[in-house]
């Protein structure tokens, strides 16, 4: 196991111009592992034998998400600590104590923080993309879905209306224009999240808490307005269940969003190819990924289409939970001239 590279993805992520509660976590794991930490090496080996196709930037998150489920209190007591030397003695006795607890959670689970906003670049596109399809409607597939809100969000007057205005694109705010939806599926790999676990994956920090705030206004919102949607357990990276799910129905387009960091670099493109392979026509695909793995704020929007083998590099947003602005990419032009939409 190359302890340099979770070293250098902890440092880096450490040095995020934002501090959403889990800072302080990375730079502790990039100090542990220069020490080094024998007790930190062991549980992250550990950690990456039972899932080896995580990112070292998705593993040292689990494994902070972990240590928070496992012993709540750990992570405040750790921050507390006057010197990055004792943090590290304490955050070695939290491992050494429940080791057991944080690599079982970490075999089963994954990142499914939820953010409330990552619809709204989606239904912009789909509504530009898929206008005239209205008369048999699309089957939309998000996969890596979490807890599932955003195949849900697609088409809520009421949420893009709420949180659209906090996002403006170099051209005003999209107006509001439904997706001919036939059916909205949630992939992703069991067990499914449930609301406990997505409040553990938010940092503990006032920004976070504001974040979760918005999602439980959400999901009141989506009880009474949100669209059906059929939840299916696939793991992404097993290419022939995910194949098969394709082919059995007929998913027109699909979502990634934030999936792809996840994910050991090799594993990406061979994720994007199955999917692009196994979607029917149009086969349009949205992946938002952040900046530098989650070093720098912010993140791309890229759409795979059949009528190019390279993405279109559409837009850049400036806050990878839908705050802030949204600007071009070099492709921007080129895609909505083809599929144009309409601002505010």
């Amino acid at each position: 196991m190359q302890f340099d590279r979770f070293e250098s993805a902890a440092r880096e992520m450490g040095n995020h111009p934002q501090d959403h509660g889990w800072r302080d976590f990375y730079r502790l794991v990039g100090y542990g592992l220069a020490a080094p930490s024998a007790e930190l090496r062991r549980i992250l080996a550990l950690c990456h034998g039972s899932q080896p196709a995580h990112s070292a930037t998705h593993l040292i998150s689990l494994v902070g998400i972990a240590i928070k489920t496992v012993r709540p209190d750990a992570l405040p007591l750790i921050y507390r600590a006057p010197s990055m030397k004792e943090r590290l003695r304490l955050l070695e006795e939290t491992v050494g104590e429940h080791g057991d607890d944080i690599r079982r959670l970490v075999s089963m689970r994954r990142n499914s923080f939820t953010g409330a906003r990552r619809f709204l670049v989606p239904q912009a596109i789909l509504s530009a993309f898929f206008r005239g399809h209205e008369g048999d409607g699309i089957t939309f597939a998000d996969f890596g879905t979490g807890l599932g809100i955003l195949p849900r969000q697609l088409n809520c007057e009421t949420l893009y209306r709420t949180f659209a205005p906090d996002l403006v694109w170099d051209d005003g705010i999209p107006r509001f224009r439904p997706i001919p939806l036939r059916s909205s599926l949630g992939v992703d790999r069991g067990p499914m999240p449930d609301l406990e676990w997505v409040r553990s994956c938010y940092g503990p920090s006032d920004y976070y808490d504001e974040l979760f705030s918005e999602l439980t206004f959400t999901l009141d919102v989506l009880a009474d307005e949100g669209g059906p949607v059929r939840f299916h357990e696939v793991d992404l990276v097993d290419d022939e269940a995910l194949t098969a799910f394709l082919r059995d129905n007929a998913v027109h387009a699909g979502n990634l969003s934030y999936v792809l960091y996840e994910i050991s670099m090799a594993m990406r493109a061979k994720l994007v190819r199955t999917l692009r392979e196994g979607l029917r026509p149009p086969g349009l695909l949205i992946v938002t990924e952040p900046h530098g793995e989650l070093t720098r704020q912010g993140c791309d929007v890229l759409v795979y289409c059949r009528d190019r083998q390279d993405p279109y590099r559409v837009c850049a947003v400036s806050d990878g939970h839908f705050k802030g602005k949204v600007t071009r990419l070099e492709h921007y032009r080129e895609f909505f001239d083809r599929h144009p939409v309409t601002f505010d």
